[in-house]
């Protein structure tokens, strides 16, 4: 088996830039292209809430959604199926 620190399914780290998310940069990028006012306060508050869920909550921004779409959607799921019972 292997041994060390990663294993071999564990091959693609996230892209960070210390330890910020490389999505990051995407407002910051945003903020090259189009100067202004609304896009740097748009790019500040985007690194702070990635921040917030990386440095604070120590979770990645994939398992933030997925705890997210849990808390909106609930544990328990339906089995009914709505097509077919509207089609009937």
């Amino acid at each position: 088996m292997s041994t060390g620190r990663f294993h071999w399914s564990n091959c693609a780290a996230p892209a960070k830039f210390f330890k910020i998310n490389a999505v990051a940069s995407v407002p910051w990028l945003a903020l090259v292209l189009q100067p202004g006012w609304t896009t740097l306060g748009t790019a500040v508050a985007v690194t702070a809430v990635l921040i917030y869920i990386e440095i604070v909550m120590k979770m990645t921004v994939g398992s933030f959604l997925r705890s997210v779409i849990l808390a909106l959607t609930g544990r328990v799921k339906s089995t009914q199926n709505l097509v077919k019972e509207l089609a009937k």
